[in-house]
């Protein structure tokens, strides 16, 4: 997976060249996130489609702000820091069990 994965995913035009070295730093982030959640390791070279959509969600997402919510009257702003449950729905045809405690 490389930065013009996320643009075509997230529709983003490919001329756009700026934000590259990011997406690149920001896949190195969110691909051990994606491994932990299904309990299995996966080749980074050969991603499977829902980790590749998990990332470039998790990339928008990010990209957005985050804002919660806003208030003018003192200036409060709110951000939300977790990813949302629905972000792993792509991730949920790879997760495995992985029992714990048990020598097999």
């Amino acid at each position: 997976m490389d930065a013009e994965d996320i643009k075509l995913l997230n529709q983003i035009p490919l001329e756009n060249t700026d934000n590259d070295e990011t997406f690149i730093k920001l896949i190195e982030l969110y691909k051990p996130l994606a491994d932990d959640y299904c309990n299995q390791e996966f080749d980074s070279n050969d991603l499977p489609s829902g980790v590749k959509k998990f990332i470039a969600d998790c990339i928008k997402y990010g990209s957005n702000g985050n804002l919660a919510s806003r208030s003018m009257g003192t200036v409060s702003y709110s951000f939300v820091t977790d990813i949302p449950d629905s972000m792993y729905k792509p991730l949920k045809s790879y997760r495995k069990l992985r029992w714990s405690g048990y020598n097999v």
